[in-house]
């Protein structure tokens, strides 16, 4: 599978906010896509092969911190290395921006996000009790992980 990494456009919204909502229902409107892409203080990177999007991730700067908003990859584009070069190309756009600490909440029981992001060296910070609601509505755990990049200062 050959794909491209590059920055979502405001008319890209309709098919994120598809993706954002199969992925991780009930999703978002398109609507708030589209603002994200015409915000100066984000990014939305989207993956694609032939026109067909298979992943994005959205990332909000502010100071010399950003968070990772969302980051989803289709069903059927899973287990492809969409998802780590999503990743990768969100922290490589983090360090053009000397951001120094890179943020992501996750569910707790996320087992394949929480492997992806100590992939990259993601550690646990903290953990919010009752964040997310899991299927048949039974809270679920958010734990709260940060990522130093090089242009954190040493203690």
């Amino acid at each position: 599978m050959h794909f491209s990494i590059m920055q979502a456009l405001p008319s890209d919204a309709a098919a994120l906010a598809a993706l954002h909502a199969q992925a991780l229902p009930p999703g978002w409107p398109a609507a708030d896509f589209e603002a994200s892409c015409a915000n100066a203080n984000r990014i939305v990177l989207k993956a694609e092969e032939g026109g067909g999007l298979l992943g994005f991730a959205m990332v909000q700067f502010a100071a010399d911190e950003a968070e990772i908003l969302s980051i989803a990859v289709a069903k059927e584009a899973q287990l492809l290395g969409i998802g780590s070069a999503i990743l990768a190309a969100c922290i490589a756009e983090c360090e053009q921006k000397t951001i120094a600490h890179i943020y992501l909440d996750v569910a707790e029981g996320n087992a394949a996000a929480l492997r992806l992001y100590g992939k990259f060296g993601f550690g646990v910070l903290a953990r919010r009790p009752n964040y997310y609601q899991a299927a048949g509505g039974v809270p679920e755990a958010a734990l709260i992980m940060r990522l130093e990049t090089k242009w954190a200062s040493s203690p």
